[in-house]
């Protein structure tokens, strides 16, 4: 039977404006002590955003973390401004990121990203009825985001997943949901 850790003393090791790292010393089952180290993270939300039934958007940019490009679908991170409704910031990634409005969100799921380490928690979604924001309605990206946006097709998207070149989770995510719906 799986057995619950015992948390003896939690320590910030570190704390910025997106996440922490926590260092915690616990006690195991047989009795024994170990340590665990935690990324708390702000929770955040991913969108399939659909042109139509068969063709998406993503997005390709840089990602610092892996020194390379990714396509991926929008996400962002929820703040003060989402409280207890993440669809806020569904309506602001698909304005900043994408740069349309969507006459329809519906929350899909959610998971947590790195179990093993972190407990990230992003919300899937998905936007239809896209429509391309006027220039003055469009609010300001991130600093330092640069992005290309690419329309791609169901059939795209599954040689992409099956030549192993999907490889963002939430992306992967999307599509298997996608591939779930289309049935």
């Amino acid at each position: 039977m799986a057995e619950r850790e015992q948390v003896q003393d939690t320590q910030i090791v570190y704390e910025g404006p997106i996440f922490s790292v926590e260092k915690q010393a616990v006690s195991l089952f047989n009795g024994k002590t170990s340590q665990r180290d935690i990324v708390r993270h702000v929770p955040a939300i991913c969108v399939l955003a659909f042109v139509d039934d068969d063709h998406i958007l993503l997005e390709k940019q840089y990602r610092a973390t892996i020194g390379d490009f990714i396509l991926e679908i929008p996400a962002g991170k929820l703040d003060e401004r989402d409280v207890d409704q993440p669809e806020h910031a569904v309506v602001r990634e698909l304005n900043e990121e994408l740069r349309v409005s969507a006459g329809d969100i519906q929350r899909v799921t959610g998971f947590y990203e790195t179990v093993g380490f972190s407990d990230a928690y992003m919300y899937l979604y998905v936007a239809r009825d896209l429509q391309p924001l006027p220039v003055a309605e469009q609010l300001p990206r991130d600093l330092g985001e640069s992005l290309d946006i690419e329309t791609i097709s169901y059939d795209e998207m599954k040689r992409l997943f099956e030549a192993g070149a999907l490889n963002d989770q939430k992306t992967l995510t999307a599509f298997l949901y996608w591939s779930y719906i289309r049935g």
